[in-house]
């Protein structure tokens, strides 16, 4: 028996009373993050669009109601000697429809106008050029055989920079617009706030300096950037100039050799068919700077009217600098604001192109090489290569919505709303 016992005795773990060690927890490898981000995403899009959609058919249910009013109006009820209460419906007469439509729907034919134009001249272009964006070798003025079939060619050969019709590179376009904007609106921004502060400060002639501030945005796009230019431009040779600009004249006082800004291969990084001209992109991001200030002073002095100054006499009491108070009170009361002005800006900047064109000429630097995305789209529209420019458009919107997204994102947590 005591060899059965010890038989079924088991085994007293020394470790009785002991908490067990907790697993080490495997982070996530960049796969399983990739899957769990897409699948977030596909079930917000998912709820998104059920929401939608039930909005929708609720307001269709609503419309039907609403509509059959119109036509259909009860009688007065009427009593009879049972007690029975009944409602008999009789048609109305078409002037009576014709005004009781008017006055329900008087909201939507003062909207109408507006929205008539918007579908013509924004959601038809847009849908149009979804469409023929996927339509391979798309020529508008072969009316017999207008396109070869669907596909993604425009696609493949404007990334590819295959053509066939030279010009402009999308890739060296896209690089142009990218640094242009990414450097000149944070800059602008910065400087624009600094002196809508400057300008919050001071009581005396600020009316007038608001309209001097003011000016270059009510001025021609090209008009401003050919007169622009002129500060820029060497004209003569660079032997035997004329005249080297205003620019390059400050930069003699320096001892600094003239400079041509105008002329991108003159000043060239990188080789290949994409490259950096940074003395073209100075010059472009100055202008931009400056042509972008007077809405931008414009929006940020409106907003700092509305912040409370008792955060301000607050700070003082307890010593604050002026620039830990621009940093701490002001950009964050006035950050739904600055972050207004940047995805505007951006947006802006991504679709400019008359700046560059009073800056460089229409053909954007020597054939092209300064041009911008939307210059890109225009070259291919007037060589009638449409399919090309529609596959730029369409990736243009992307990229847009993609920064558009990022800032967004971004925003959520960095903007303080009231």
């Amino acid at each position: 028996m005591a060899d059965e016992k010890e038989k079924f005795e088991e085994p007293v773990s020394e470790n009785v009373g002991e908490p067990e060690a907790p697993k080490a927890q495997e982070k996530p490898s960049v796969g399983q993050k990739m899957k769990t981000f897409f699948v977030n995403a596909w079930n917000k899009v998912k709820g998104g669009c059920v929401t939608a959609w039930n909005k929708v058919k609720g307001g269709c249910v609503h419309a039907a109601k609403t509509v059959k009013g119109w036509f259909v109006k009860e009688k007065p009820a009427e009593v009879s000697e049972d007690g029975m209460v009944t409602l008999s419906p009789y048609q109305l007469s078409k002037k009576e429809r014709f005004f009781r439509f008017c006055r329900s729907q008087s909201g939507w034919l003062f909207v109408l106008p507006a929205v008539i134009l918007l579908c013509i001249f924004t959601l038809y272009p847009i849908v149009n050029a979804f469409i023929r964006a996927f339509m391979q070798n798309y020529t508008p003025t072969n009316k017999a055989h207008p396109y070869d079939g669907w596909g993604f060619e425009n696609f493949v050969r404007v990334l590819k920079g295959d053509t066939g019709m030279g010009g402009a590179n999308f890739w060296q376009c896209l690089l142009n617009t990218f640094i242009i904007t990414i450097i000149s609106v944070p800059l602008s921004i910065i400087i624009a706030l600094l002196i809508a502060v400057g300008l919050n400060s001071i009581k005396r002639l600020q009316k007038a300096y608001q309209t001097i501030l003011f000016l270059p945005y009510l001025t021609n796009a090209l008009a401003m950037g050919a007169v622009f230019a002129t500060f820029f431009q060497i004209i003569g040779t660079k032997s035997n100039p004329e005249t080297v600009g205003i620019v390059n004249m400050v930069l003699g006082w320096f001892k600094i050799s003239p400079i041509e800004w105008l002329k991108p291969n003159m000043h060239a990084w990188g080789s290949g068919t994409v490259k950096i001209y940074w003395a073209s992109y100075l010059a472009a991001i100055i202008y931009e700077v400056w042509s972008g200030l007077p809405f931008k002073i414009l929006i940020l002095f409106s907003a700092l009217q509305s912040v409370n100054k008792q955060y301000y006499d607050a700070a003082r009491i307890d010593g604050a600098s002026k620039t830990k108070i621009l940093v701490k009170i002001t950009a964050p009361m006035i950050s739904p604001m600055l972050s207004y002005l940047f995805i505007t800006g951006i947006m802006g900047g991504m679709k400019q192109y008359s700046s560059i064109v009073g800056l460089f000429g229409d053909q954007m630097g020597m054939d092209y090489n300064m041009g911008t995305v939307v210059g890109y789209i225009y070259q291919y529209i007037g060589r009638g290569q449409t399919g090309y420019a529609f596959a730029g458009s369409l990736l243009l919107f992307l990229i847009i919505m993609v920064i558009t997204a990022i800032n967004h994102f971004v925003s959520k947590k960095r903007v303080t709303y009231k």
